[in-house]
C-alpha cells in the first residue's frame, strides 16, 4: 500500500474515533428540564354574549350583554350593559336592563346594578340602584331608590322583594305607596 493512502487512512480513523469521544464527551448526563406547563387562561372575555337557562326544557331567562368576562374557575361572568328576560310559566315576562351586573352559573343567581329597570309584560315597572335575582326562588330584591309603578299606583322603599313577574311584592324600609298618582305628577314624588 502506498504511504499516502496509509497517512489517509490513518487520518480518517483518528478522526472518526475523535468524533466519536467527542460525541460521548460532551453527551448531557441530566435529563432535560421540564417543558414549561402551559396554564390556560382564569378569565375569558367575550363581546356581545347571550346566556340562556332552562329548566326542563323551558327557556327560564336570557341574559345578553355587550361584554362578558368570565372567570372560569368559579363559574362567575361580569357582565356590561346587561339586558334580560325571565319567563313566568303562564306565558308573561319581565325585562331587565342595566349597567352591569355578574352572573354565576352554579346557582343560577345575578345581581345587576347601575340604572336597573325592570319592566313586566303587564306594564308594571321596578327601577332601583341594586338588583338581585334570586334563581331558585325566583324572587327579585331590588335595594337603593327603589321605585314600583303600576297604572295609577306608585310604591317606594329601600329595599323590595318581588316575584310572580311583579305581581307581589313587600316593601322594606321607608316605605310608602301612593294611589290615584297621574303620570305628569310621577317625577315630583
Amino acid at each position: 500500500m502506498d504511504n499516502k493512502i496509509k497517512i489517509l487512512i490513518v487520518a480518517g480513523l483518528g478522526l472518526f474515533f475523535g468524533v466519536v469521544v467527542w460525541a460521548i464527551s460532551t453527551t448531557p448526563t441530566a435529563p432535560p428540564p421540564p417543558s414549561e406547563k402551559i396554564e390556560p387562561p382564569s378569565k375569558m372575555t367575550y363581546e356581545t354574549n347571550n346566556i340562556v337557562e332552562e329548566r326542563n326544557g323551558v327557556k327560564v331567562l336570557e341574559l345578553d350583554s355587550d361584554k362578558m368576562i368570565m372567570d372560569v374557575a368559579n363559574q362567575i361572568a361580569e357582565i356590561e350593559n346587561v339586558r334580560g328576560k325571565f319567563y313566568q310559566t303562564d306565558g308573561d315576562f319581565i325585562e331587565l336592563t342595566a349597567n352591569r351586573g355578574n352572573y354565576d352559573y352554579k346557582s343560577g343567581d345575578i345581581h345587576v346594578e347601575g340604572d336597573v329597570l325592570v319592566v313586566n309584560s303587564k306594564g308594571s315597572k321596578l327601577s332601583s340602584g341594586k338588583l338581585d335575582w334570586r334563581g331558585k326562588e325566583e324572587i327579585l330584591v331590588a335595594s337603593e331608590n327603589v321605585k314600583i309603578s303600576k297604572d295609577d299606583m306608585r310604591a317606594y322603599g329601600d329595599i323590595a322583594e318581588a316575584t310572580n313577574g311583579l305581581r307581589h311584592f313587600k316593601l322594606k324600609g321607608n316605605a310608602r305607596i301612593l294611589r290615584g298618582v297621574k303620570e305628569s305628577e310621577d317625577n315630583k314624588q
